[in-house]
């Protein structure tokens, strides 16, 4: 009987518990807003940037290619040669700089009258931290180079960065149960 009695009270208690829960729900869909996010824009933006940042990577790489010494069909003055490769190179430069801020920012716009905005915000951040900018560019500059040449050395920093984070983690541990 004490088991027939333990069961009737917790499927009393299971069917109170649903009740709850569905009355949570419930009031989870009335504060949720009326319009669903719309991500296919947000895609078709993504993909978009995407595809332009390829198209300008391979004109801005080939372009630096092409003037290296002995790959022109015909013969340019070494310095005019130089300068143009400078100057492909400086572009290269301002794009992989761009990449960093602004247009990240251009995909979290949903409006377009706030794109002027996102411009401005970015030109001032450009303004107001231009070392900041350069380093995170030339962070990635390295971090893109070092991977080109040495790929198995980006597993043994990722396991050096794992190893740490593991142990930083297991010394806070301990000093709680120190504390304790």
């Amino acid at each position: 009987m004490d088991l027939e009695q333990r069961v009737a009270k917790l499927e009393q208690e299971v069917e109170t518990l649903q009740g709850e829960i569905a009355s949570t729900l419930m009031a989870i869909r009335e504060t949720l807003p009326e319009k669903p996010a719309i991500t296919s824009r947000w895609q078709k933006k993504a993909w978009v940037l995407a595809l332009i940042n390829i198209l300008m990577a391979i004109a801005l790489f080939t372009n630096i290619y092409l003037y290296l010494p002995g790959t022109l069909p015909f013969a340019i003055e070494p310095t005019l040669l130089f300068g143009l490769r400078a100057f492909w190179i400086a572009l290269a430069f301002i794009w992989l700089l761009l990449q960093m801020y602004p247009l990240a920012l251009l995909l979290e716009q949903e409006d377009r009258q706030w794109q002027g905005v996102v411009w401005r915000s970015a030109s001032a951040f450009v303004r107001a931290r231009p070392g900041l900018i350069v380093m995170l560019t030339m962070f990635v500059l390295v971090v893109g180079v070092v991977n080109t040449i040495l790929p198995i050395a980006w597993i043994l920093v990722a396991l050096a960065l794992l190893i740490a984070l593991v142990s930083i983690g297991f010394r806070d541990v301990l000093e709680r149960f120190r504390q304790r």
